[in-house]
């Protein structure tokens, strides 16, 4: 099976002077009873795990991982005290641990609950034209529709759209606030293009609103569609599969997954953030 990289970034600030700490290797997916740190903290949906950090169980209560470096889902059952190694390898006592088939994805730390946050918040530039879809950064189909606000007093639109190269693949104008794009025009996967609307008010300056789209690749395509048949399972396939469209771009459609997730855990505060 094909190894595919979720390409979210996070970017951690730098502290000064700050006590080194251990690596993280893992989130947590979710909580059955209670589960604390060796410290006391208990532990909740998107706890990240630290390497060394003990983590200790009362009997029959469970916890699932999903670790960073290969992507492998983890169930530690208690009771028991239990801990990771820097390369995300579980010890402790072995009745406890449960390896569970991953979802074939490398994750390189992109599931962070900083980058998850980040990720919910899509940049857009300025614009004074309002582009209602695609509402997200990327796209499945090779030909989407375009669709944005209409713009009082303005009678024709230009649209423009570049390829990866920063050539232009295709321009028309329209009159009305809908634009599908002709056959000719097929985005290709795995490519990102730049699209452009301008409008002209008498004695007005132009309107204008860009951004940038991807279509993802087929083998992402298909991951998407092995993910969502498995969200069906449970909160820890359903947060696997919002996560990886989150790190995709599919923003939008992420968005509806965190509200589900978010509705049976309301009391955590990054689902919550996610979910609005």
């Amino acid at each position: 099976m094909r190894t595919l990289i979720l390409g979210l970034a996070l970017v951690v600030p730098a502290l000064a002077g700050a006590r080194p700490v251990s690596p993280a290797v893992g989130m947590v997916t979710d909580v059955q009873g209670r589960v604390r740190m060796d410290a006391g903290e208990p532990l909740g949906i998107t706890t990240e795990i630290r390497a060394g950090v003990p983590l200790v169980l009362e009997k029959g209560n469970r916890v699932s991982l999903l670790l960073y470096g290969d992507g492998a889902q983890v169930r530690l059952i208690g009771p028991g005290r239990f801990t990771f190694d820097g390369k995300g390898v579980p010890h402790g006592p072995a009745r406890g641990i449960q390896r569970l088939q991953g979802p074939d994805l490398v994750l390189h730390e992109a599931l962070k609950p900083g980058g998850l946050a980040q990720a919910s918040l899509v940049m857009r530039e300025p614009s004074d034209v309002i582009l209602v879809h695609p509402a997200q950064p990327a796209v499945r189909e090779a030909r989407p529709a375009f669709q944005w606000e209409p713009t009082q007093g303005a009678g024709s639109y230009t649209f423009t759209l570049r390829g990866p190269n920063g050539r232009i693949r295709f321009t028309t104008r329209v009159t009305n606030t809908t634009l599908e794009l002709p056959a000719s025009v097929r985005l290709e996967s795995g490519k990102t293009y730049r699209w452009a609307l301008t409008t002209t008010l008498p004695g007005v300056r132009p309107l204008a609103a860009s951004g940038e789209l991807t279509r993802l690749r087929r083998d992402q395509i298909r991951a998407l569609k092995r993910l969502q048949r498995d969200a069906a399972r449970g909160f820890r396939e359903r947060f696997l599969y919002a996560a990886t469209l989150q790190a995709w771009g599919l923003t939008a459609e992420a968005k509806v997954q965190w509200r589900e997730l978010a509705a049976q855990h309301p009391e955590d505060p990054v689902l919550g953030g996610l979910a609005r």
